[in-house]
């Protein structure tokens, strides 16, 4: 018995001090990881795994661009987007975003990130996304979300 609790602290000694240290998980990956999965779900075309991110009051907003020479804004609730991420074809909805400005306080967060959207391997959009993200509980889940829409530039938009 000795002999093998020797064995178990030598070899846990040289292995124990080869692996490398896991880093804490910070705020800032906490919340990526909520937008990432968000992009991953889209893919998967998993509504359960999307509706899942966002809060239960989530509001959506969306720039119109402009209409008759002024801006403006639609507002809408996620069931919308969340039933056409279900019916989609797993691949169908590919969003690909650029690098991230991600701002935390407290218990809020934003994320704000150019983006071009793929339907069916073909390039239909691009612009900015901007995601409200709070702490709930222990987890961050998307409050807010408003994006930019243009059909023009996309090629360059991300490189």
């Amino acid at each position: 018995m000795k002999r093998i609790a020797i064995v178990t602290i030598l070899a846990g000694s040289i292995f124990g001090g080869i692996a490398a240290p896991v880093a804490a998980q910070t705020a800032e990956d906490e919340v990526e990881a909520v937008v990432d999965a968000l992009f991953d779900g889209m893919r998967a075309a998993d509504s359960a795994a999307v509706r899942g991110l966002f809060h239960p009051e989530m509001v959506n907003m969306a720039s119109s661009g402009e209409r008759d020479g002024i801006g403006g804004v639609e507002f809408g609730d996620i069931d919308g987007f969340v039933r056409a991420v279900g019916g989609a074809e797993p691949g169908a909805f590919d969003e690909r975003i650029g690098p991230a400005e991600i701002r935390i306080d407290d218990n809020l967060a934003t994320v704000f990130t150019p983006y071009t959207f793929y339907y069916n391997g073909n390039l239909s959009h691009c612009g900015v996304d901007v995601f409200l993200l709070a702490r709930v509980g222990e987890d961050w889940r998307i409050v807010g979300l408003a994006d930019t829409r243009r059909r023009q530039g996309c090629e360059e938009w991300l490189k």
